[in-house]
């Protein structure tokens, strides 16, 4: 009886190992599946169905808008959304007292409550819109304004990550980007913020090998980026 029970609880650990495997999850993203992003440029892209959407708010800068946000964001149960990102000590959208009241000449300060205030109307507009979601994603590019000054870089994200978590109820805010971009910009920043890779690989298989030794932040990877025939996919890690 002792042996028939053994090897009834062997089997019973190894069935729910097998069966609940799939089960396992980054964030919102249940590991092996795969999603969509799209933004602006996607407006008048087909959307096929995908087990989750990361939709982009802004339109390419701070201060800019995703004129089909709410039209994209209704394709998807499993919702999460982007904003992206930059300093730019010039800006007219400088506030040196909100959220921090900033002594004279501290760029660090500023840079702060510069990303704060950037993610607060993307936070601003996509509730305008209707659309809301507990993660949310930093868009990291060199494309986009950057200083010269990685500690200010690094500020600027502070501030537009806190505020998405106060403003937005954010639970989780990753970072999208590469690992020489996020070098580049950061000076290698390790905070442990949640990774969402970029590649230009074209297949899930090759996505699927990036989940490991591309965590530029030194937190877990959820997702990698790959590209699909006119849109952009996304594999769960």
């Amino acid at each position: 009886m002792g042996n028939k029970l053994s090897a009834l609880i062997a089997f019973v650990a190894a069935y729910v190992v097998l069966f609940s495997s799939g089960a396992a999850a980054q964030g919102i993203y249940t590991s092996g599946t795969t999603g969509v992003d799209v933004s602006y440029p996607n407006c008048s892209t087909s959307i096929p169905k995908n087990s989750f959407g990361v939709v982009g708010v802004t339109a390419g800068l701070f201060y800019s808008y995703n004129g089909c946000l709410a039209a994209e964001a209704s394709h998807f149960n499993n919702l999460s959304l982007y904003t992206n990102t930059g300093w730019y000590d010039q800006s007219s959208h400088i506030d040196a007292t909100t959220p921090l009241p900033c002594a004279a000449g501290d760029a660090n300060c500023l840079a702060y409550n510069y990303g704060y205030n950037a993610a607060k109307d993307a936070v601003n507009y996509a509730q305008s819109k209707g659309v809301s979601s507990a993660t949310w994603w930093l868009d990291v590019e060199n494309s986009n304004s950057w200083s010269g000054d990685v500690v200010q870089n690094q500020n600027s994200l502070q501030g537009s990550h806190d505020a998405l978590q106060q403003l937005a109820g954010a639970a989780t805010v990753g970072v999208y980007s590469t690992t020489a971009q996020w070098q580049e910009i950061t000076g290698g920043w390790q905070n442990d913020w949640p990774n969402w890779g970029a590649t230009t690989w074209n297949t899930v298989k090759q996505a699927a090998k990036y989940c490991s030794g591309h965590a530029f932040t030194g937190g877990p990877t959820y997702l990698i980026q790959y590209s699909g025939r006119n849109i952009d996919l996304d594999y769960a890690c």
